[in-house]
């Protein structure tokens, strides 16, 4: 998934922004896209030349120079790709935007809204849904059947994306992802859940994150999981089905905590967790499986 760029943009011209090598055939940016998820005419970045090989052809790459070789569409090449692609969103948003929804917010006749609660264009809010006072729910936000946001959440705000220029100055990546909520879900009160760089976040189906709980951009939490109290996930993390996220845990971003893992009270994790596995401590420890 992608976002939709208002109208095309020449690659070349945000090759000439960024200060780069213009394409010999140029060709127009119609969207925003993960690299894994680049179409013809997406504009990305890669991080590594592993990430470099995923774009489809037709795709525009910023990309460095020894991974050009791997890109199959168009390599823009770069000596630091992922400030010049937070460059190149900034410059496409000023010369042209981006296309989100102006549509009013779709609530099922059987959700119940309480008061003071904001929602952005494009919010669908599903069947027996519970919205509490005082919610915020931004933009393109998708909210499953029967699931609840407590009072005081904040769902679907850009996330804490930014990369620093080369005078240590920080640029803002804009956030052109959404979330998702799937049925049954429970958001605790004063949560955040932040909306994606470029794919979605999500809540899959069951899953239950406490109260004062940070869910940043692009996480994924699996099936029937429990993140409690005060815990912070960090971008990119993905929680598998059932695992059990303890108050005050930490998660670096990326990282896999496997199916009904358990992550200890405080622990500080900053390596994948395996299915099943019991980590405690900081840095976290793997201490035994689960029975």
């Amino acid at each position: 998934m992608g976002r939709a760029v208002s109208k095309p943009v020449s690659a070349n011209d945000v090759a000439r922004h960024l200060g780069l090598e213009t394409l010999t055939d140029d060709v127009p940016i119609t969207s925003i896209s993960p690299v894994d998820q680049a179409i013809a005419g997406a504009l990305c970045f890669a991080k590594s030349g592993a990430w470099a090989e995923k774009a489809q052809a037709d795709a525009v790459v910023i990309v460095a120079a020894e991974h050009a070789g791997l890109v199959k569409g168009h390599a823009l090449v770069s000596a630091t790709p992922r400030l010049d692609f937070a460059r190149a969103l900034s410059f496409i948003e000023s010369v042209a935007g981006y296309e989100w929804s102006q549509a009013e917010p779709v609530i099922h006749p059987t959700a119940v809204i309480g008061q003071n609660v904001v929602l952005g264009k494009g919010v669908v809010i599903g069947e027996g849904a519970r919205i509490l006072h005082n919610v915020v729910i931004q933009d393109e936000v998708v909210i499953g059947a029967r699931s609840i946001i407590k009072s005081c959440a904040v769902v679907g705000e850009d996330g804490f994306g930014f990369e620093r220029d080369v005078d240590g100055k920080a640029l803002r990546l804009p956030h052109l992802g959404r979330v998702i909520i799937e049925e049954d879900v429970e958001i605790g009160s004063l949560t955040t859940v932040c909306r994606g760089t470029l794919g979605d976040t999500w809540i899959r189906r069951g899953a239950k994150i406490d109260d004062h709980v940070h869910i940043a951009h692009n996480v994924e939490v699996g099936e029937d999981a429990f993140v409690i109290a005060c815990a912070e996930i960090s971008g990119g993390v993905r929680i598998g089905g059932q695992a059990w996220v303890a108050p005050n845990a930490s998660v670096l971003n990326q990282l896999k905590i496997g199916e009904k893992a358990v992550v200890g009270l405080g622990a500080v994790v900053v390596r994948n967790v395996e299915d099943k596995s019991i980590v405690a401590g900081n840095p976290a420890k793997h201490i035994r499986h689960v029975e």
